[in-house]
């Protein structure tokens, strides 16, 4: 579930205090079909409708009342369950007949290599999944479902049926069928209030189950069970705020592109500040990092990290309106143009995740928003950008074959020992380099992912003083206890909120510094 105070998880609505957004819905025709889909009326009736469906498809499963009383009796039975619908509860027992039938083959197979019948071990490869129920299965009254759940022909069938039965028109059936009864005025107003302060987003692509999850189905695996999206793509919240950010971006660099194609010195504080930022990671991290050979590869230093040269074309590059990137002035300048530096070709990604990490950390410090980078899928996906890259920049300066032939590093060795030995370096060359970009990915989420969880720890000091109260203030006065940790609640959480700030800043010059050092590796000799 989403954090209602650092929403430090995605989720497919926004959060604000409940006085800015207050839900006035007046009967259940009103409600969104994302909340009629948790009310138990509506899921009586979509139990209904979808073993009517499954019954005409000759499902095999138990008497109705019997249905009913498992899925009931499912649903009660562990508060994980809470709230989940018929079909889930027919999914997940699915799920577990084929993740126990994999674990039997694996064991069986096992124990047959041990004895070392290959007789036996192609038995057990040989045994099915329906043969595994009928034999294992043999007195479960939803055996013949979980064999036709199996096959191809049916999973089409239960997933057009479930669809059907709980899709968002499946929703508006249910609201307006007259022999359902209104919901009452408590109801409502209980409904009302714990809608108000969400800002549900649209989803013209897809259907949600609930407020946090997309409607999904399972999907049989030998090796075991992926969530696939069925009902199409759903759109989050950190999926809008990247979005936002991308945008702003765009607008943003646009207009500083049509400054510097204009010509003339930087005026303002926007497009001073642009250019800042743009000279700074061009100059402290691209050339150091990317540029560390070039000199040596055409016989001269200029691009070398310290070496002072980075400074003078930073100021060409503010002073002079027809420089371009990586241009000096003087004796430098034929260098320049002579030479093509690597940095100038990889400036402008490093600049994009730059600025786009920056803007997603800065997004976090925006009230009632959230930082998209608190997520691992944010992040992974930063890396995997930093290791397309690499990869492509090698490829392009080694080819494909060299590319991978220069993850081993250059050692004289003898024929015999290189044959042992450079295989096994490969392969730890290789596994390093994803595990470094995987660190990567980590390091960025657990750092911005600390500073919520630390504030949300502050925060509860204030909150946890006023629950105390309750149990020790009869006259409902207010301890100077509550106000101590109150002060020290307002004070930590402003203190922390300054150092999240510069961390914002902070972790995105490091995401892209070291993105620098992994793309630099990728294109060079090692």
């Amino acid at each position: 579930m989403a954090d209602p105070i650092l929403h430090i998880k995605d989720a497919f609505f926004f959060e604000v205090p409940k006085v800015l957004a207050p839900a006035a819905f007046k009967s259940k025709q009103e409600f969104p079909a994302v909340w009629v889909r948790l009310d138990p009326q509506f899921q009586e009736w979509e139990f209904g409708k979808l073993y009517g469906e499954l019954s005409t498809l000759n499902a095999g499963l138990p008497p109705k009342a019997e249905s009913h009383e498992d899925w009931q009796h499912w649903v009660h039975s562990d508060h994980a369950h809470h709230a989940k619908p018929f079909d889930r509860f027919l999914n997940e027992k699915f799920s577990a007949a084929r993740a126990e039938y994999s674990a039997w083959q694996r064991a069986e197979i096992a124990a047959a290599r041990a004895k070392q019948d290959e007789a036996a071990v192609e038995t057990a490869r040989k045994v099915t999944f329906a043969d595994y129920i009928e034999s294992h299965h043999a007195g479960d009254p939803y055996a013949t479902f979980l064999t036709l759940r199996d096959t191809p022909e049916f999973q089409a069938q239960w997933n057009a049926a479930r669809h059907r039965a709980g899709s968002d028109e499946a929703v508006r059936e249910f609201q307006r069928d007259p022999s359902q009864p209104e919901w009452s005025k408590e109801k409502i107003d209980g409904y009302n209030f714990h809608l108000s302060g969400k800002i549900l987003i649209p989803q013209p692509f897809g259907e949600l189950r609930n407020l946090h999850e997309p409607e999904t189905t399972l999907i049989s695996q030998e090796t075991g069970w992926i969530n696939r999206d069925d009902f199409g793509f759903c759109i989050s919240k950190f999926m809008v705020i990247e979005v936002a950010v991308g945008i702003i971006l765009v607008l943003l660099f646009s207009w500083l592109g049509r400054k510097l194609a204009a010509g003339g010195a930087p005026q303002g504080k926007s497009w001073n500040l642009l250019e800042l930022f743009v000279v700074f990671i061009r100059d402290q991290i691209a050339r150091p990092a990317l540029d560390g050979h070039h000199g040596e590869d055409h016989g001269h230093t200029d691009g070398h990290a310290g070496d002072g040269h980075g400074e003078h074309a930073a100021a060409a590059v503010a002073h002079e309106p027809e420089s371009h990137a990586g241009h000096g002035h003087g004796s430098h300048s034929h260098d320049d143009h002579a030479h093509h530096r690597p940095s100038d070709t990889y400036t402008p990604v490093l600049c994009t995740i730059f600025f786009f990490i920056l803007g997603c950390n800065l997004a976090g410090m925006i009230p009632w928003v959230g930082a998209p980078t608190g997520t691992w899928a944010v992040t992974l996906v930063m890396a995997l950008v930093t290791l397309l890259t690499g990869f492509i920049g090698g490829v392009m300066q080694f080819g494909v074959l060299g590319y991978f032939l220069n993850q081993i590093p250059s050692m004289d060795l003898p024929t015999y020992m290189a044959v042992i030995l450079k295989p096994v370096i490969f392969v730890i060359e290789l596994g390093g380099l994803l595990i470094k970009h995987a660190v990567l990915s980590v390091r960025l989420l657990a750092n911005m992912l600390a500073g919520h969880m630390v504030l949300l720890a502050i925060m509860g000091l204030a909150f946890g003083a006023t629950a105390a109260m309750d149990f020790v203030s009869d006259d409902g006065s207010v301890s100077p206890v509550w106000w101590i940790a109150a002060t020290c609640s307002v004070v930590g959480c402003a203190l922390l909120s300054m150092l999240e700030l510069f961390v914002a800043f902070l972790q995105a010059y490091v995401f892209t510094l070291l993105s620098a050092l992994f793309i630099g590796a990728a294109i060079h000799k090692h």
